[in-house]
């Protein structure tokens, strides 16, 4: 047995690197099939089935019966064993025993499919860790827990597209020292085999890339000291606004402790009052309140009304406040930085001479940041994101990280919070 602080052997280093290579293929294939369920499912609850009995369009109280089935759903899972696990509040878990999975997954999949407004990559880890523990059930406990974070992240690789956003991501949780240096490597390795499954091999195709950039977005190639100062006033916004959403879903979720099922309704029926109002007042798109908003980030960027901007913003605000604290299960990021792209919108609106894309990457890195405490990997999704507009974004995304992670850190401090962005076992190698 090898601890995380000793330096291993060859042969043990082999090994090692060839688990990860392993687990990182099955971690994403498993994590692919679940993002097919849930596109697919998806597809089928708001537009197949809508268009057999004859709308042209998904209407208002048709999504708003699907919100009160999920509610109803995951109400469900609740009585499972697990109880589905802790919610996207408490940060990423890579150490949920397998007896709570089924529950963490059915209550996924009934949130994810009809429309919460969260995404897919808290469910795909506990996914990850889940082939694992199952692959490694016969090693001993560390052993264990080590395959089982490999599995994790080789998961959430597969809906980020690209590797680099979870190996930045890793690095964050060594640098915290929530993680072995010794797992760097093997990680790296279960990345590898992660990207392997979704761009294919030897002519066989994979299971295709889930691409993060927003098509459409016009070039910025010279960057202009008033639009690092807007950048700046951007970052403060989302900061602000993506912390205000964190603390709204922290307070819901203190009253889902102890009414877990009115929680689950009360977030149903107000996200679909939230959805009344910017359909039928401002007619806009399912997507922009719904879901976790990376599919509407290309409408969102060219919408030329402050008015509806505002009525986004503040209305995915508050469906995502609520799904965050009420008991339904799946991750923070992905509408985290919606909000981000929906202050960055409105800002530019407001100033029309600022280039979009340069405070989009400076919105969509500060929102994510504080939300998730790691400013690094935030700095580089705010980059890929925004990367079609050109390289020049880079300073932008950096500068909002930085504004976004003192904002968190502000926050904390003032309410006594001390959250680790996730739960990391500390294992050890043969």
């Amino acid at each position: 047995m090898v601890t995380m602080t000793d330096q291993p052997s060859g042969n043990q280093l082999a090994r090692l690197l060839a688990i990860s290579l392993v687990i990182g293929v099955l971690g994403a294939i498993a994590a692919s099939l679940l993002l097919w369920v849930v596109d697919h499912g998806t597809e089928l609850v708001f537009t197949q089935i809508p268009e057999s009995f004859g709308m042209e369009s998904t209407p208002w109280w048709w999504a708003a019966l699907l919100l009160l089935i999920s509610a109803s759903l995951v109400a469900l899972t609740k009585k499972m064993p697990g109880a589905t696990g802790a919610g996207p509040l408490s940060g990423f878990h890579f150490d949920d025993p397998l007896h709570i999975v089924p529950s963490v997954l059915l209550a996924s999949l009934a949130t994810l499919i009809f429309g919460i407004a969260l995404g897919p990559e808290a469910p795909l880890i506990v996914l990850g860790t889940s082939v694992g523990a199952i692959v490694a059930r016969k090693a001993d406990p560390k052993t264990r827990q080590a395959i089982m974070m490999l599995g994790g992240v080789a998961a959430i690789s597969a809906v980020f597209g690209n590797p680099f956003i979870t190996a930045f991501m890793i690095l964050e949780f060594a640098a915290l020292g929530m993680l072995p240096a010794l797992l760097i490597t093997p990680v790296l390795v279960a990345l590898a085999g992660s990207y392997l499954v979704q761009v294919g091999i030897w002519g066989i195709p994979g299971f295709g890339v889930h691409s993060l950039s927003v098509p459409g977005l016009p070039a910025y190639n010279s960057i202009q000291a008033g639009d690092l100062l807007t950048g700046a006033l951007v970052a403060v916004i989302a900061g602000v606004v993506a912390v205000l959403a964190r603390q709204g879903g922290t307070l819901f979720d203190r009253f889902a402790r102890k009414r877990v099922t009115l929680a689950l309704f009360a977030a149903a029926v107000i996200t679909a009052l939230v959805l009344l109002v910017a359909m039928n007042g401002y007619s806009l798109p399912i997507d922009q309140i719904l879901f976790s908003g990376n599919s509407g980030m290309t409408t969102l960027i060219h919408e030329t009304s402050i008015a509806a901007v505002i009525c986004i913003l503040v209305g995915k605000a508050i469906a995502y406040s609520a799904a965050l604290g009420s008991g339904f299960r799946g991750g923070p990021i992905f509408p985290a930085t919606f909000l981000g792209v929906a202050v960055a919108v409105l800002v530019a609106l407001m100033f029309p001479g600022d280039s979009v894309s340069a405070l989009a990457a400076a919105g969509i890195a500060a929102s994510a940041a504080a939300m998730l405490k790691l400013p690094a990997t935030s700095a580089l999704i705010g980059m890929l994101l925004i990367v079609g507009a050109g390289p020049t974004v880079a300073p932008f995304a950096i500068l909002g990280a930085a504004v976004g992670f003192m904002i968190r850190l502000t926050m904390d401090k003032k309410l006594g919070n001390d959250e680790q962005p996730a739960r990391v076992p500390q294992p050890t190698a043969n």
